[in-house]
């Protein structure tokens, strides 16, 4: 299977609302993904598969990120796997995306996100890029309540920031070709 990582086009916003009814029960609708991608500073990448047996022709949305650039700052609005593909790296090369492009701009100096406290996936996946805990936020989701950590990662401009991403993207090429897929970005 091909795995290919880029930035979501206007065609992809069905997919997008299919993977977030499927993922977050309905979080952004089609105004929200559009307005995501009329804005400069917000970035909304996809992880699409192609060459899978049930549609080995068609491209198909396994996973969806955004995060919006606030002055220095990105942060992380989204990260979501399509259940069928959980726990084989996606998250993994879609933080890694969203925090190349936010490296790339050359403003963000750190990126933050909120994640629910119980999810420690999650927690795993970002305390595994550097991030970390600096606080909560007293019962931040709905449906169930619960609290959110917030998450910081500090020094995106730095030199060994960059040679982290490095070596974060040949454990996800390395990760992908134990479950047999080619990664393009």
């Amino acid at each position: 299977m091909q795995i290919y990582l880029a930035p979501l086009q206007e065609g992809d916003i069905g997919a997008a609302i299919a993977l977030d009814q499927r993922c977050l029960g309905g979080f952004w609708g089609e105004a929200s993904y559009r307005q995501e991608l009329s804005q400069p500073h917000h970035t909304l990448l996809g992880i699409h598969g192609q060459g899978m047996d049930h549609l080995p022709q068609e491209r198909e949305l396994l996973a969806l990120g955004a995060s919006w650039g606030i002055l220095e700052e990105t942060h992380i609005t989204l990260l979501m796997v399509h259940p069928d593909y959980r726990r084989r790296g996606l998250g993994q090369c879609l933080l890694w995306g969203l925090l190349k492009d936010a490296q790339q701009r050359g403003d963000r100096q750190w990126a933050t996100l909120e994640v629910r406290a119980s999810n420690q996936g999650a927690l795993h996946l970002y305390q595994g890029f550097g991030f970390t805990s600096v606080g909560t936020r007293p019962r931040y989701y709905d449906h169930p309540v619960e609290d959110a950590v917030i998450l910081w990662c500090k020094g995106l401009g730095t030199a060994s920031f960059r040679q982290g991403l490095a070596t974060k993207k040949k454990a996800i090429i390395a990760r992908f070709h134990r479950w047999g897929w080619q990664f393009h970005s």
